[in-house]
């Protein structure tokens, strides 16, 4: 079976049956520019005008490319005031990831309850993406495709607690007084786990297949990843970034980031640089996307911490 083959095949299964599970469940609706942006971004054969008329339809999309596109993250020369040199300059995936937090920012609600804090939630999605991507670099895989993959991968929390509350209040309350990981308590109290649901919208939203598998299996381990035979692609950095989050909770979750790093070929030194480089981004990201991150002590220090007790 091919490459992407694979992918098809795995993205699919990652998705589950969400049009029987969720009969009455209201998708969060991903912005039409955003729609016709993907869409068109995946056409190996379109044209940088194209892509730019699509973006100035929507004026606040226009506004944060250009905000972000001239903010510290890409550290410019020059001040860039065109949507059309913007997309020449950092190209059209860099372009794509950030219309997914605009589109993530505009479908994504607080649900507003006690256990559940917005700003953590936002925290971790910007932590994971950019953990993802300079992941994917170092085991030189599909970067901006990792990227997206971990910026969406927990985004069905927020729209199940307000969804489905009664069904999925109890299991996030349980996880929140748990040791387990989250989506073990989702399986084992409903079959299925926000990975899939994450996956089934993102397919919704008509997100590339790759993107799709990602998301899907943000919390296989590397044994499972590697028996579907995609240790080579975007998702093994997706899941070390669901990993890289998690280990904000526990010593024995931080010793587990280091091993499966050292696993996928990412040795201590590099994952400490990794983590330099996720820090020194995350507030500039956040603040393109008007997010106010949580502050935390450094994942470095932690694991310094966890190594040595």
């Amino acid at each position: 079976m091919g490459f992407l083959q694979k992918i098809r095949r795995n993205a699919i299964i990652a998705t589950g049956d969400f049009e029987q599970i969720f009969g009455e469940f209201t998708l969060p609706p991903c912005p039409e520019v955003v729609l016709r942006l993907t869409e068109a971004v995946q056409d190996p054969d379109v044209f940088i005008d194209h892509v730019v008329q699509i973006l100035e339809t929507d004026p606040a999309l226009t506004s944060l490319i250009l905000k972000t596109v001239n903010s510290a993250i890409y550290g410019l020369p020059g001040k860039v005031s065109s949507v059309s040199k913007a997309v020449s300059m950092i190209g059209l995936k860099e372009i794509e990831n950030i219309a997914l937090g605009y589109a993530l920012k505009s479908a994504i609600k607080d649900p507003g309850l006690e256990h559940f804090d917005f700003s953590i939630f936002w925290t971790d999605s910007l932590y994971r993406a950019l953990f993802a991507k300079y992941a994917a670099n170092a085991l030189d895989v599909e970067a901006e495709e990792a990227f997206a993959a971990g910026l969406l991968q927990d985004m069905a929390i927020p729209v199940l607690l307000t969804e489905w509350f009664d069904v999925y209040k109890p299991v996030y309350d349980k996880w929140s007084s748990s040791e387990q990981s989250i989506h073990e308590v989702e399986t084992q109290r409903l079959s299925w786990n926000h990975c899939q649901a994450a996956a089934w919208i993102a397919g919704q939203w008509g997100l590339p297949d790759l993107m799709v598998c990602c998301t899907g299996l943000h919390s296989a381990s590397l044994d499972e990843i590697r028996e579907l035979e995609l240790d080579q692609t975007a998702v093994t950095p997706v899941a070390l970034s669901s990993v890289a989050t998690q280990a904000f909770r526990s010593s024995e979750r931080a010793r587990k980031l280091v091993l499966n790093c050292s696993e996928a070929g990412i040795e201590k030194d590099r994952l400490f640089s990794i983590l330099g480089d996720v820090e020194e981004q995350l507030e500039n990201m956040a603040v393109t996307l008007d997010i106010n991150p949580v502050e935390r002590q450094s994942l470095m220090e932690i694991i310094k911490e966890a190594q040595e007790e």
